[in-house]
């Protein structure tokens, strides 16, 4: 039974189950009204003697009281047995006296009697005289009402079957219709068409599962997508560099190229463009992973600011830019790891001074911050456009088009970014009121 229900497919599970439910709505409904019917009938069957009936009881216990026999009565009874139609019940309800002998002995209940004429015999015991109808038409009348009725409840309850079917079949499509949708979708998605989308509006439970899917297939496709772009972006960033290298070692090798110390040191630029690319991607890929080493311990900002400075010095003077540098002494230490973040810096301020033309400026501040500190670089460049703002974030994206690969690959600022995820802080940038562009880090303090 388990092994053909798991085999069945949702729709006959739901089809059968709605049948099943208007099945036992039916047949406990037949039941119930039955029983109710019967009692009702039997009630009234009771209760509403006719006022010749109520005459012949009336007669029947007059009898008795002006002779004082009950076997006067009987006999009298037995004569008259069509046409005084009664039955003469003693003490403990069992009928003495019928006009059919078949029903002499039969046991009354207290509903049957409590309308009828009591005689109370010398004795003292009470017995009763009700209407034969009571046993002897009751069953007549009964059955024929009670056959009717059941008659009628049967065909209600297959109508209301057959239409419960009807309705149920419609509702089981408009339910599996959207699964079988979804299932058609999943099996794309799993062979990797990642565009295929189920397009269900329903405002149900079904349509919010619809659109979490298909922003999970967005989700995917977006993946999927940037993921063939970050292996083109890799692709060409390393071919650039490997290809100079080759050319380079090919026209050492056949004696076309002197191997003089300038053509080494070019060599040597290549070599280590290559190696920071292939460090910076590891970077990202272990963040990616959550397995970036952190080492947190308490340190001010303004040292760290301080170490970077004393780093790109001469970049700063060999630009010609100015570099103004506003960080109290007072703030709270953050909690970091020291080396990471000094390297979020470096690339911020390298990322500044590229974009910063000759005789510009950059400022570096430090405020205190709700959720720690808050440290802003901003340049006096050209800003950032819309689009840029965007997507300034994402690896590879580099708002100078025109750079070469020696100016970066575009990983700096997504490097920097993961580092702040790392230390559970936030990053973002902005246009400063006065142009140029403007990047926020908060770091956690204690």
């Amino acid at each position: 039974m388990l092994h053909a229900l798991r085999r069945m497919s949702f729709q006959v599970k739901l089809l059968l189950a709605f049948v099943l439910i208007v099945l036992l709505t039916s047949v406990a409904g037949y039941l119930i009204i039955n029983q109710s019917v019967r009692r009702a009938f039997s009630e009234f069957t009771v209760t509403t003697y006719t006022p010749q009936e109520r005459a012949v009881l009336q007669l029947v216990r007059a009898l008795y009281e002006q002779t004082g026999n009950l076997d006067v009565v009987l006999a009298y009874l037995e004569r008259s047995r069509r046409e005084v139609p009664v039955l003469v019940v003693d003490a403990e309800g069992d009928v003495v006296y019928a006009p059919d002998v078949r029903y002499v002995g039969r046991h009354l209940s207290s509903d049957q009697l409590k309308e009828g004429e009591t005689i109370v015999l010398a004795d003292g015991e009470v017995w009763t005289v009700i209407p034969s109808r009571i046993l002897l038409g009751q069953a007549i009348l009964e059955q024929g009402f009670l056959q009717t009725t059941r008659r009628s409840l049967w065909l209600a309850g297959l109508a209301a079957l057959a239409v419960a079917v009807l309705v149920s079949i419609f509702l089981v499509r408009q339910i599996t219709r959207p699964l079988r949708r979804l299932d058609t979708a999943t099996q794309r998605i799993a062979k990797g068409e990642f565009d295929e989308r189920v397009g269900i509006r329903t405002s149900d439970e079904i349509g919010r599962l619809a659109r979490s899917f298909d922003e999970m297939a967005e989700s995917l496709e977006r993946a999927e997508r940037m993921k063939k772009q970050m292996i083109a972006d890799v692709s060409h960033e390393l071919r650039t560099p490997i290809a100079a290298v080759r050319s380079a070692l090919e026209g050492l090798r056949d004696g076309l190229i002197e191997p003089t110390p300038e053509t080494l040191a070019s060599l040597h630029d290549k070599i280590l463009l290559t190696t920071r690319l292939v460090r910076d991607l590891h970077q990202l890929t272990l963040a990616d992973a959550g397995r970036l080493s952190i080492q947190k311990s308490p340190c001010r900002i303004g040292e760290i600011v301080d170490t970077i400075i004393e780093t790109i010095g001469a970049q700063l003077e060999d630009s010609s830019v100015r570099l103004d540098r506003r960080i109290p002494t007072d703030l709270p230490a953050i909690v970091v790891d020291r080396q990471r973040i000094e390297q979020i810096f470096l690339n911020l301020l390298a990322n500044a001074i590229r974009h910063t033309p000759e005789g510009g400026w950059i400022s570096i501040s430090a405020v205190e911050h709700p959720e720690g500190v808050q440290s802003t670089i901003c340049d006096s460049g050209p800003g950032l456009t819309e689009i840029d703002l965007m997507h300034v974030f994402d690896r590879f994206y580099r708002a100078d088009d025109a750079r070469t690969s020696e100016g970066g690959a575009g990983l700096g600022l997504s490097i920097a970014k993961a580092l702040v995820d790392a230390h559970g802080g936030r990053i973002w940038a902005e246009n400063g009121p006065s142009g140029g562009a403007c990047f926020h880090v908060v770091l956690p303090t204690e």
